[in-house]
């Protein structure tokens, strides 16, 4: 095998083994809006709903660019984080893909492999607010 082979197959195995450690825990809420009357965007429309739930943007990585943003796009998705302002104890990492909108919600506390009391509570008013904003029959987890 050649050297750019073999440090490819380094490289993947190193990145296999820490994705097995580094195992994100929380709740995922699926949201399919196609058939919501009225959604525009559906980036701003939770930029504005997890804004009135006390959320505010938190920076990712942005490979193309190789600076934090708010926003990145790749791979046909939209990809952005939030952050609860008010503890800082959760976060909300949202995947939207473009060509449809169907959105994931990723809800989970930073170090913890389960929620607080207080996060499940949080947890709960998101789900309530995303069933006002889109109806229960497009949310699922």
């Amino acid at each position: 095998m050649n050297k750019p082979g073999l440090y490819i197959v380094l490289f993947a195995a190193i990145v296999l083994f820490c994705a097995g450690c580094a195992k994100v825990t929380g709740v995922t809420v699926r949201i399919d809006a196609r058939n919501v009357e009225g959604v525009q965007h559906i980036p701003d429309e939770l930029t504005s709903m997890l804004g009135e739930l006390g959320y505010g943007w938190a920076p990712i990585f942005d490979p193309n660019s190789n600076r934090a943003v708010k926003t990145v796009q790749d791979s046909g998705e939209y990809r952005m984080r939030f952050e609860f302002l008010e503890t800082r104890q959760v976060y909300i990492d949202v995947r939207i893909r473009q060509k449809d909108g169907v959105t994931w919600l990723h809800f989970y506390e930073p170090g913890s492999q389960t929620l607080s009391p207080s996060s499940i509570e949080l947890l709960n008013e998101l789900e309530d607010r995303a069933v006002m904003e889109f109806g229960a029959a497009n949310i699922s987890q």
